[in-house]
This record gives C-alpha cells, sequence and structure tokens, in this order.
C-alpha cells in the first residue's frame, strides 16, 4: 500500500466519523423529538420516509456506516495481514456494493410499500 492511499483511507475514515455523528444526531432527533403522528410501525417509517429529506438521512447512514465499518476491518486486517491488500479489498468493495444495493432496496420498499 502506498503512503498516498493509506492516507486518503485515514482521512476518510475520520471524516465519516465526523459525518455518522452528525447523521445520528439528526436521525435521532427526528424520530424523538419532532412530533410526528408517524409512529414507529412499518406504515409510519414509510410515511416519513416519502419526505426526501428523511431518505436522504437513511441512505447516508447507510453508506457513511458501510464505509466506515468496512475501511476499520481492512485497516485491522493489513495491520496483521499487510500482504492481502489487494484482494481483502476488491473483496471488502464487494461486501459493500452488495450490502448498499441491499440496504438501498430495503429502502424502497418502504417508499413503495410493499
Amino acid at each position: 500500500m502506498s503512503t498516498r492511499e493509506g492516507s486518503w483511507a485515514w482521512i476518510l475514515q475520520r471524516l465519516t466519523a465526523v459525518l455518522l455523528l452528525a447523521l445520528l444526531g439528526a436521525h435521532f432527533f427526528v424520530l424523538h423529538f419532532v412530533p410526528s403522528e408517524t409512529y414507529i410501525t412499518f406504515s409510519g417509517v414509510a410515511a416519513r420516509l416519502q419526505g426526501v429529506l428523511f431518505w436522504v438521512i437513511d441512505f447516508g447512514l447507510l453508506v457513511i456506516s458501510l464505509y466506515h465499518g468496512l475501511n476499520g476491518v481492512r485497516a485491522v486486517a493489513l495491520d496483521y495481514w499487510p500482504r492481502v491488500d489487494r484482494s481483502l479489498s476488491l473483496a471488502l468493495i464487494i461486501i459493500g456494493l452488495i450490502a448498499t444495493l441491499y440496504g438501498g432496496r430495503a429502502l424502497t420498499v418502504f417508499i413503495r410499500g410493499m
């Protein structure tokens, strides 16, 4: 791994941590402090996700938390097995893409109501 690649991974890990805090705060605030008749049921979540802002917050949480977690797994694994850099990175990218597609599909089910 080059120093340049390692620097970007380090910077993005910190940036996603800050974004996670902001999005989790927004998510928590919306669910617990915004008065709403939409309770935490399938229909309530579907109603809330009709607004673009709520969908962006939830999808952002999905993508950013996946990147943050998988980048952390990669960093720890490379500490123990530095020779598996390319294969490990490719495997984690594939896992991240599949999980993003699966999670994005789950969010669209709420919007369409099955």
